[in-house]
């Protein structure tokens, strides 16, 4: 087999990229949920399913907590609403601000991925121009 690259690179020949993207995501998340795991390995696929399992909970618990206190404070100030009307949004309103902040730290993190990115390309052209500097000289 030759090491031409083929439409879909060199490993995957006639896939497009987003679906080598989604292969390897269905394959990660194939390992991660134990799919695939040889009968030795059953205990480890639990353990893995037992770690989801936690997360899922902790999820779950953080958001209810946050959700409980954002309806506390909504009626606080708005006393007329009964509580009753309130605990019903506890859960989705919780979810909802833990994904909202999740997406904010991400949308930083994003920014700053990128301000590290253009600060390498300045440092690596200034670099580039001090060499050439240096060499005409």
């Amino acid at each position: 087999m030759d090491s031409r690259p083929r439409r879909g690179g060199f490993g995957l020949p006639g896939l497009s990229s987003f679906q080598r993207r989604a292969a390897l995501g269905l394959s990660a998340l194939g390992l991660l949920l134990g799919a695939g795991v040889p009968a030795h390995a059953a205990e480890g696929a639990s353990s893995a399913r037992g770690i989801i399992d936690q997360l899922l909970s902790f999820l779950y618990s953080s958001g209810h907590l946050v959700g409980q206190g954002i309806m506390r404070l909504v009626h606080t100030i708005l006393p007329s609403i009964s509580i009753d009307k309130l605990d019903q949004l506890v859960d989705p309103v919780g979810l909802l601000a833990i994904l909202t902040a999740f997406l904010v730290v991400v949308s930083i993190a994003k920014r700053l991925a990128w301000i590290v990115v253009i600060a390498g390309w300045v440092l690596i052209v200034v670099r580039l121009v001090m060499v050439i500097v240096e060499h005409s000289v």
